[in-house]
Order: C-alpha cells, then sequence, then structure tokens
C-alpha cells in the first residue's frame, strides 16, 4: 500500500457513546474536503509497513475496491 502525505495531521480523542465509538475530524479538513453533516465515509483498518494498525477513510463517499 503506498501513501502520500499532504502534512495536515490532528489529534483525535475516542468518545464512547453506548456500543459506539467516536473519533474526530478537524473541522478544517471537514471544510476543505467540502463534507457535510449525515455524509456516509467508508473506512478500513488496516497495518501499516512496519505492523501498526491504521484507519483509512475515503473522504469522497465511494467504497473501496478490493480487485
Amino acid at each position: 500500500m503506498k501513501k502520500k502525505f499532504i502534512g495536515i495531521g490532528w489529534k483525535s480523542k475516542i468518545i464512547l457513546k453506548r456500543a459506539t465509538a467516536y473519533i474526530s475530524i478537524n473541522k478544517l479538513v471537514v471544510e476543505g474536503c467540502e463534507l457535510e453533516k449525515g455524509k456516509i465515509l467508508y473506512s478500513y483498518l488496516a497495518d501499516d509497513e512496519k505492523g501498526r494498525k491504521i484507519i483509512i477513510i475515503y473522504l469522497d463517499g465511494k467504497k473501496k475496491s478490493f480487485d
């Protein structure tokens, strides 16, 4: 998996509500990517080159194809 970092990063706290956990996305990222409340994003759990767990979130709202 090849990644290209854009240089924007932020910290997120995990928020627990009932049986669901949430993380936050910086508002500037939301506005810059033209995301709106209620938009569906697809997220995937993966491992990086060093075996660390990462979450990949596609901000365009399209599913990843596993072809």
